[in-house]
């Protein structure tokens, strides 16, 4: 009698959507299968749970903002990034044009939208170097909703990625839009501290080092196939999810490849660059350490080909 695989649990930093797109490939291809790997996708109700969920250990790997890995290990949570989904999506307050927003200082007088707690410490820092009082704006928590927040006037701005909730407020309005880039008002010089990670507790890292591996090989085949085909890809994810088979989805899942990452790579830099931003911004100690919070040993050193280098056939027949 056969023994049953045992399933690996993935938890999405939200609904399943057009930038999850090459985790849905590689199952849908069977790529988690040929490595050994019966993946449970799971959705989130609230993306703020996710580093507690997998700090906890209650599932094998999420998804989730590299800003929060520095404040899930402040807070005692072994959690560590093994690679890149989505690099650097340009993010920022969205607006519509028609609400004559032009620059930060425009915030005074309006109510601002965030996603969860460090979206408002973002907000609040970026007041203070402006020379803005906290009494002079409002801060609204809209979760990851920000854009049917503008529509429905509940607030008048928000942080938002480009590839997704500033197209969805297109979409939903009709009409022009804007973003203010938080990695420009606050010169970081890249958007790096949303780029999304595969994280993991590092009890996973010491007990499935090999499931982790084969989990990064199969993901980095399924990003190359989505980015090599994207109008097959969006046609599988829409297999998978029926109502993601819309106008705007493929708009968003068009807009999001540029920002997928190929090799999946933690970059050094960017942790170095996010670690000082969140030190400036107290969700972390200024003397951490980025090193502690990501890691590159799950990521093929190259990428995936359906037959060997002519070199290591070479080599092989030689032996």
């Amino acid at each position: 009698m056969s023994t049953a695989v045992p399933r690996t649990t993935l938890l999405l930093n939200w609904y399943a959507n057009p930038y999850h797109t090459p985790i849905f490939i590689a199952k849908a291809q069977g790529y988690y299968q040929e490595a050994g790997i019966n993946l449970a996708i799971l959705e989130t109700t609230d993306p703020s749970d996710v580093t507690e969920i997998v700090g906890r250990n209650i599932v094998d790997i999420g998804l989730k903002a590299m800003v929060h890995c520095y404040a899930a290990r402040d807070r005692n949570y072994p959690v560590k990034s093994i690679g890149t989904l989505l690099d650097e999506p340009a993010t920022g307050l969205i607006f519509l044009k028609s609400s004559n927003i032009k620059s930060f200082d425009d915030i005074r007088g309006k109510k601002v939208g965030y996603v969860g707690e460090f979206g408002k410490v973002m907000i609040d820092d970026l007041a203070k170097q402006a020379d803005i009082d906290s009494s002079e704006y409002e801060t609204v928590r809209t979760g990851m909703n920000v854009a049917h927040a503008i529509s429905q006037g509940i607030v008048d701005t928000g942080i938002g990625i480009g590839n997704f909730q500033q197209i969805e407020l297109e979409h939903l309005c009709g009409e022009e839009t804007g973003m203010l880039r938080i990695d420009e008002l606050a010169g970081l010089g890249c958007c790096c501290f949303c780029s999304v990670l595969y994280i993991v507790n590092e009890e996973t890292i010491a007990m499935q080092p090999e499931m982790l591996k084969n989990f990064m090989r199969a993901t980095q085949r399924a990003t190359a196939y989505t980015i090599e085909n994207p109008e097959k890809a969006f046609a599988i994810l829409c297999e998978q999810n029926p109502r993601l088979n819309t106008e705007l989805y493929h708009k968003i899942f068009i807009s999001s490849l540029p920002y997928f990452s190929r090799d999946l790579k933690n970059v050094a830099r960017d942790w170095e660059k996010v670690g000082r931003y969140s030190a400036q911004l107290g969700i972390t100690p200024e003397d951490h350490d980025p090193k502690d919070c990501y890691t590159n040993e799950f990521v093929p050193t190259q990428a995936y080909a359906s037959m060997p280098p002519l070199s290591e056939e070479r080599e092989g027949k030689a032996a």
